[in-house]
Order: C-alpha cells, then structure tokens, then sequence
C-alpha cells in the first residue's frame, strides 16, 4: 500500500500544520517524536516533494504543503463524521430487523414471540421477508435467518436454536379405517402425504436406531407447503412420515394424531440462528439475538417434553453444515 493512503500519516500531518511543533503533535497522538517524523517524511518521499520547511521555526509549510493540508483535512473530517455516524447507529437500538424464516413457524408461532420481545423493545419493528433460506442472508435481503444446517461460511455467525423431531403420524380415523403401519415397508399399502419444498427435501429414508431403510410406496402426494399436510393428516386423508414436531406435539397430546412406525423416524436435525459479523455488532441485532436463542431452545424443549409420554424421542441429533 502507498504512503499516500495511510490516514494515520496524514492525520499526523495536518496535526503538524495546525501545532508548527513536532512535539506538541507527538503529544496529541501519544507516540515519540520521532514516528510524527518518519511519517512525515513518508509522504514526502512518496509525493517526492517537502510539505514542511524544517529548518525555520516555527515549522512553515512549503506550497505543496499548503495545498496538501487543505484537501488533507477535508478528508480527515469527512473520515471522522462517518466513524462518528457509524458508531452511533450500531450502538442505537431503534430500528427494523428483517427476518427469513420457514412460513409455517412464522403463521403460528414466531408473531406471538416476536411481540413478546417488541413490548419489552417497541422502538425495534420486524419485517418477514424471507423463508428461511440463508441466501437472504448473504444476499443482504435479510438480517437474520433460521436455517436447518450450521453455516460454515467466515461472514456468518451462528447460533444453535434447537433441533427439529420430524414424527410420523395419522390421524385415528386413518388408522381404524386402513390400519396401523408397523415398518417402511408397509408404506406402500397407504397414502404418504410427503414434505417437499423450499426449507428441506423430500424424506427417501427412516432410520430406527443404527438401522436406516429406504422408504418406497405406491401412493404418495408431494405437498411444499407443511401445514397443509398437517391438515390433510389431520382430516384422515393420508398420513406424515416427517412432520415437525412443533407442528404435532399439541396433536399427540390431545389424541387427535397418533405416532406409527414403532422406532423409525427422520432423523432430527440441529438448527442454526444465522447473521454476518457485520450485524451482529448493530446492537438492536444483538439484544434481539442474546433474547431469540434462549427463547427458541426453550420453546423446541418444552415441545419435546410435551410429546414425550406419548412417543420415544430420538437420541441422536445431525448436525449439517454447508
């Protein structure tokens, strides 16, 4: 990098101008007199002209020099107003935080969250822009996303939010009327509502411990939209191999769905709270963050605690990471 663009020298220069005295300078910025010196000197030799008359004292400033410090400390105070600017809107907490989150979290119960937190912080608002993808991230379309794999890249930093139980289940009626599937491979004698879209793949295994096998039917409806799902299982029109625990524990509980397939499941997944650095040091993003993480592990926690007399939570977790 040239001597020409090290702020730092110029800053020391236009000091300079303004004392006349190498050690009054030195003071002001608390170094030796001699690095007020060579920093000077630095520009000089890479402009390959004097800016300063050393040999008179008080120091005079040369033509050059003149010129130079008339443009130099408009810089500089363009330079200090912006850090000035800077500083004081991460510090603020008053403004907008844009979300990208799955849709069917967001319809039931990320508003009820999200209004919890912004009695505690009117001056905060949200915007739900996104589905939960971490291109809104990176693509600066949003603040903040919750994402079902841990982000590798060095611009992101994430923050685990809980993990999703993925659960199959029918609806009673379903079962009196076509039985209780006991394995995989009875799937091909039912109707499998099966998840396909923007926040996850369609599900092609079920694992039962250290035993994985691939699931294979006859009838199965692809369907991107998660509650509508919930909905048809709900209505005995097929049934879920995979359907989000937050989305069915109420269900278990009260009898209106039941878990099928004894020991198989989709195996759960750890989810991520992901930001850029850059945000994370806006200060309305972090109080919302350190508020969010707790918040989330606890609302997934008491889903599992919920379902838990009525069906065998698995042990193991994935954690993906992209």
């Amino acid at each position: 990098m040239s001597k020409l663009d090290d702020l730092s020298a110029w800053r020391m220069f236009c000091s300079l101008c303004k004392t006349r005295n190498f050690s009054d300078t030195a003071a002001e910025f608390d170094v030796e007199v001699s690095t007020v010196s060579r920093a000077v000197s630095s520009l000089e030799t890479a402009l390959g002209q004097d800016l300063i008359k050393r040999n008179m004292r008080p120091l005079q400033l040369t033509e050059v020099g003149s010129a130079a410090y008339e443009s130099a400390i408009h810089v500089i105070r363009l330079h200090q107003e912006m850090i000035a600017e800077l500083t004081q809107r991460s510090a603020q907490i008053d403004g907008k935080i844009r979300l990208s989150l799955a849709p069917g979290f967001v319809t039931r119960y990320m508003m009820p969250m999200l209004m919890e937190f912004n009695s505690m912080y009117p001056e905060i608002s949200f915007d739900i822009v996104g589905g939960g993808n971490l291109a809104d991230v990176l693509q600066y379309k949003a603040d903040i996303a919750v994402v079902s794999f841990k982000p590798t890249d060095s611009r992101l930093i994430s923050f685990s939010r809980g993990r999703n139980v993925y659960v199959p289940v029918a609806s009673p009626q379903y079962i009196k009327k076509y039985g209780m599937p006991q394995h995989p491979s009875e799937l091909s004698q039912h109707t499998v509502l099966l998840y396909d879209g923007t926040v996850r793949h369609a599900t092609k295994t079920l694992s039962n411990g250290e035993e994985e096998t691939e699931i294979k039917w006859q009838k199965v409806v692809r369907v991107g939209n998660i509650l509508a799902i919930k909905r048809s299982v709900l209505d005995g029109l097929g049934i879920a191999v995979d359907l989000p625990l937050l989305h069915c524990a109420q269900e278990i509980a009260s009898g209106q769905l039941i878990p099928i397939l004894p020991g198989w499941y989709h195996p759960p997944v750890e989810c991520f709270i992901v930001t850029t650095n850059s945000n994370w040091r806006m200060r309305r993003h972090r109080i919302f963050l350190q508020w969010f993480q707790p918040r989330l592990q606890a609302f997934f926690r008491e889903q599992e605690e919920l379902v838990a007399p009525f069906w065998r939570l698995p042990t193991k977790t994935l954690v993906k990471e992209l």
